[in-house]
């Protein structure tokens, strides 16, 4: 296997690929995507989360969520879950943070679903070579530190 990635250009070990968001609790965005974590293929890609926010209430999740603890499916299906709420508002310790766990691809999610908690101040400091915004905030957002958006054609008009 490791003779055939290297003659397809592949790399013999997995693509650190980070999620950053100030919650990975109950909203819609985890709703529509906290299975996803789970088609990746460890042989290809290792999931690293950050959250810089902190859980549901367990209250919240019995009662409305109907026992549902989808921040728990995300940590069962990561390769590893960083709770980093201390540095929550700490940009550059956060940046530090993540760049010293060598994340390849870092991909922001909470768009502009945050006002101040989003991780804009921190992909400015570009943790990662590859900085993608995803799922909460579809267009683009001008910023030169973002490389890629994943939008659609009626979102995103070329």
């Amino acid at each position: 296997r490791h003779r055939e990635q290297q003659q397809i250009g592949r790399s013999p070990t997995p693509i650190r690929v980070g999620f950053v968001a100030c919650s990975f609790n109950s909203k819609a965005v985890l709703y529509l995507s906290h299975d996803m974590f789970r088609f990746f293929d460890p042989s290809e890609v290792e999931i690293h989360v950050f959250s810089t926010g902190p859980p549901d209430h367990p209250d919240f999740i019995r009662d409305t969520m109907r026992g549902a603890d989808w921040r728990q499916r995300v940590i069962d299906a990561a390769d590893v879950f960083h709770d980093v709420r201390r540095y929550k508002g700490d940009h550059v310790g956060l940046a530090r943070y993540i760049h010293q766990k060598e994340i390849q691809i870092l991909i922001e999610w909470d768009g502009y679903a945050r006002q101040g908690d989003r991780a804009e101040g921190l992909m400015a400091l570009r943790p990662a070579p590859v900085q993608i915004l995803h799922q909460e905030f579809l267009m683009t957002s001008g910023a030169q530190y973002v490389d890629y958006i994943v939008t659609d054609e009626v979102v995103s008009p070329m």
